[in-house]
């Protein structure tokens, strides 16, 4: 994360069981997993967590603290084809959820991961953008449906680059190559993403490339709270003196009297 400058990290399938934080340095991994060692999702932060919304082991999510606003991560990984289409949109109306529980407002929304589907190079409103790879297939198409219910838009596909710096996953012997994981944001917050592509020689062990998006957005450090110290009202202070002043001036002008 460090050499490619990454402060955020969604992971895919690593097959983690139940739910936990590791610490490793100025980094803290949060992963979700099920019963059995398959599947499971993480999430890897600098010192950065607001909250932790543990879903299941294909959903995880995390609220950022962050300067303009606060963000929502969400890392997923979405039913390959050997599921039927009930499954993929089981994982939708959960995600949906979340959404509308914790993405409301001017929060923004990054939902990333392995989405299984291919949403093409064909334009569709401001979703999509022509520079994605090959033809949209079936489980593309429930990929737009999705983003267009929220309002959201697929990064990938706004950045004209290189077909080396495109694709997301190679088959075995570098035979295919596909475009499998996408980066969705809210449509409004469109203009804070600077760029997105893949980083082909990442060193990460795996059939999928590291996708990369660079947002402009800072992230705020967790303040402990401290006991503070009592602040004067400077104000109140000067008044009660002066109030003070004039009682005394009065009795030492009526002992003065008496003398």
């Amino acid at each position: 994360m460090q050499k490619n400058e990454v402060s955020v990290l969604g992971v895919s399938e690593v097959r983690w069981k139940e739910q936990d934080e590791i610490r490793s340095g100025d980094y803290t991994v949060y992963y979700s997993g099920g019963v059995r060692a398959e599947r499971g999702v993480a999430v890897v932060v600098h010192k950065s967590v607001v909250k932790k919304i543990v879903c299941n082991d294909r959903i995880i999510a995390l609220m950022l603290k962050a300067k303009p606003v606060d963000i929502l991560i969400m890392q997923v990984y979405m039913p390959t084809s050997e599921y039927e289409d009930d499954e993929v949109e089981k994982v939708y109306d959960t995600i949906e959820e979340i959404l509308q529980e914790d993405g409301r407002g001017d929060t923004n929304s990054i939902i990333l991961g392995d989405w299984n589907s291919i949403v093409g190079d064909e334009p569709y409103q401001n979703i999509i953008r022509s520079h994605g790879l090959r033809r949209r297939n079936h489980r593309g198409q429930m990929l737009i449906d999705f983003c267009e219910r929220n309002g959201l838009i697929v990064t990938n596909t706004w950045f004209k680059k290189p077909k080396r710096r495109i694709y997301t996953w190679k088959g075995p012997g570098d035979l295919r190559r596909h475009q499998l994981d996408y980066i969705l944001v809210k449509h409004r917050f469109r203009n804070s993403v600077k760029v997105v592509k893949t980083l082909p020689g990442a060193d990460i062990d795996s059939d999928h490339n590291l996708l990369v998006a660079k947002f402009r957005t800072r992230l705020k450090k967790i303040i402990r709270f401290q006991k503070r110290r009592p602040r004067w009202d400077l104000e109140k202070l000067y008044a009660h003196r002066q109030s003070v002043q004039e009682t005394l001036e009065e009795k030492l002008s009526a002992i003065e009297s008496e003398t």
